[in-house]
């Protein structure tokens, strides 16, 4: 059953000669690597209207250099992280980057910065898409996390069916607000142009009296910070360029050109035709729809755009779902994370990383009740964090491999020391209003990666045939049968203990009263009698303490033997059938296994509850 609904809802299982022609083309690579940057248009310019707004209209003017300094500031960042692309093609980013230049430290920071905004990605993503399908529908308004939630399970499941599928899935929606946005921005040029473009509401900028001393210069930089919102997802291609197909650095690059080409021109047309409309933020309705509304009516156009906007805010969310995989198996292989972030999935995806990101994101949306402007300060500090290091690392490469790379060296520096500047600038400006969490869960997760990484280490060592001698077996078993009930599994584990031949065998029962003990022993020296049984009372009903101390004088009694223990467990017939049984074989395991003073060897007997025992 579990098997035929997997198939139901992943499609075929792919082999492994399947992988190269799952990969992406330069437009399913825009579609799923851009759609996170691209529908940051759809509210960058109202989060730096909202900062101007604090000081009154009259400074909506500073919209306007705001957004062809983030403009610019996009174009450099592209620049970089096509260096990036051509010089780690196995993907990785920021990550490979500083584990090769900078040392463990920075790579570790980088790495979790950017797993963390990629969590906080998917939850403010789909936070806004739902925040527009509310407005459309109040009544939905009180189950706005509930319908997050099925948002991110359907993106989860889309990217679950495959790397290629899933760009089929996301390609539309993404290029049709491409052309809407760009259609509606030449539209709204052409007016301007023209002279007949429309104005909501007459601003005037009065720099002079608004924007003067410290206070102003702390608002623009404010503006500026929300504004950077839009850049959020940029670096995403260069993590999943294994992701492209060949050559694969080469349509990389060109796919991360031609998205940061995009939004550049997006976000600027937008932040031009709004406060060419005189816009400003309001309580109900967005600016973009503002703008739309203003240059084409109510009528289709309108929910055209509006339509578009909505699904690729929803689909901005599937961008992560790309990169998070990616830099969590690059993690797992060097040891950071668990090896199971490396398992190449059902559908040659990284399915583990995509369910954890999944998990992680619904419960990031409950914990804030899915509300947009309470994640919004979360949002890009990561982002920028991740932009300085890769950077950075970047320019220490060049100096190392030396020779003609000055142009390689400029174009880097020039980009650590800008993206380093905005990133202390988004976060001392977000600090105060939630930034400051990303501190504690920053340094959280690299202690986690240690740690894990510790561990790993320490198996490795103790495993390794250069640390010792194989431990000798010795010849002589003693077996133990653990007996919860005289029935025919443990019956069968008993015979089946049996036929090892061992030197001692032994069963054992708890029991909560010594009468329900002689009760248990009767019945079984009545079916096995050639296997003596002990019975331990434990009137306080402690299953464990008791065994683990039997298993303990057993080890004494017969130091020189073998000890196994023989645990029977039943298998139901349907696998949901599993929750309605304690369970208490695997928590006997876990006990026995993690007790370091039990040197014991673990046998299951698993007894199929529908196969006959004879």
């Amino acid at each position: 059953m579990f098997s035929g609904l997997k198939r139901l809802l992943l499609g075929e299982r792919l082999s492994v000669k399947a992988a190269k022609c799952e990969r992406l083309t330069n437009s399913q690579g825009l579609a799923i690597f851009g759609a996170d940057s691209l529908s940051s248009t759809a509210y960058a310019t109202e989060e730096i209207l909202l900062v101007l707004a604090a000081a009154g209209a009259g400074t909506f003017f500073v919209s306007i250099p705001t957004a062809l300094a983030i403009a610019a500031l996009i174009l450099l960042v592209v620049i970089s992280y096509q260096q990036v692309i051509y010089a780690y093609p196995q993907g990785g980013g920021v990550y490979n980057v500083a584990k090769e230049n900078l040392g463990e430290f920075p790579a570790l920071l980088g790495g979790a910065s950017l797993l963390i905004d990629y969590v906080l990605t998917v939850a403010v993503s789909v936070a806004a898409g739902v925040a527009a399908i509310t407005s459309a529908v109040p009544a939905l308004l009180p189950w706005r996390v509930w319908v997050g939630s099925v948002i991110i399970g359907i993106l989860t499941l889309a990217n679950l069916r495959g790397v290629r599928e899933s760009g089929k899935i996301f390609s539309l929606p993404t290029f049709g607000f491409i052309v809407a946005i760009l259609g509606m921005t030449a539209y709204g040029v052409w007016r301007y142009a023209a002279g007949t473009f429309p104005v909501t509401n007459a601003i005037t900028a009065d720099p002079a009296s608004d924007i003067t001393g410290a206070l102003g210069v702390f608002l623009i930089l404010r503006a500026f910070a929300s504004g950077c919102t839009a850049m959020t997802g940029i670096e995403a291609t260069s993590n999943g360029v294994p992701m492209f197909q060949p050559p694969e650095s080469q349509n990389a690059a060109h796919t991360m050109m031609r998205m940061g080409l995009l939004l550049g021109v997006i976000f600027v047309g937008v932040t031009f035709l709004a406060y060419w409309g005189g816009i400003g933020p309001r309580e109900h309705e967005t600016v973009i729809s503002q703008v739309a509304r203003m240059l084409v009516g109510s009528g289709p156009l309108y929910y055209l755009i509006q339509g578009a906007t909505m699904l690729v805010l929803l689909l901005a969310a599937n961008t992560p779902f790309a990169g998070f995989p990616m830099i969590a198996s690059q993690l797992a292989r060097d040891g950071y994370f668990p090896r199971q972030f490396q398992n190449i999935g059902y559908k040659l995806v990284f399915a583990n990383g995509i369910i954890v990101l999944g998990v992680l994101a619904v419960v990031l949306l409950y914990l804030f009740n899915g509300n947009v402007h309470a994640l919004i300060p979360l949002y890009a500090v990561g982002v920028f964090l991740g932009f300085s290091i890769s950077q950075f690392g970047m320019v220490m490469r060049w100096r190392r491999l030396g020779g003609r790379v000055w142009l390689k060296i400029a174009i880097n520096s020039i980009g650590f020391l800008v993206t380093s500047a905005v990133f202390a600038v988004v976060l001392m400006t977000k600090f105060l209003h939630g930034a400051w969490l990303l501190i504690p869960a920053v340094i959280l997760l690299m202690v986690l990666m240690k740690n894990i990484k510790r561990h790993y280490i320490d198996v490795e060592a103790r495993l390794s045939l250069d640390g010792g001698p194989v431990p000798k077996i010795p010849a002589e078993r003693t077996m133990v049968v653990l007996v919860s009930s005289v029935s025919r599994a443990t019956v069968y584990a008993a015979q089946f203990a049996k036929s090892f031949n061992p030197v001692h065998l032994r069963a054992v029962h708890v029991a909560t009263s010594v009468e329900e003990g002689e009760a248990v022993r009767k019945k079984w020296e009545q079916h096995m009698p050639d296997v003596p049984i002990d019975i331990l009372v434990s009137e306080y009903r402690d299953l464990f303490t008791p065994v683990l101390g039997y298993l303990k004088d057993i080890q004494k009694k017969w130091s020189d033997d073998t000890v196994i223990v023989v645990l029977p467990e039943f298998i139901p017939n349907k696998i949901f059938h599993h929750f309605l049984h304690n369970q208490t074989a695997l928590r006997l395991r876990l006990a026995i296994e993690q007790d370091p003073d039990v040197d014991a060897d673990i046998l299951d007997v698993p007894v199929k509850v529908r196969t006959h025992i004879r």
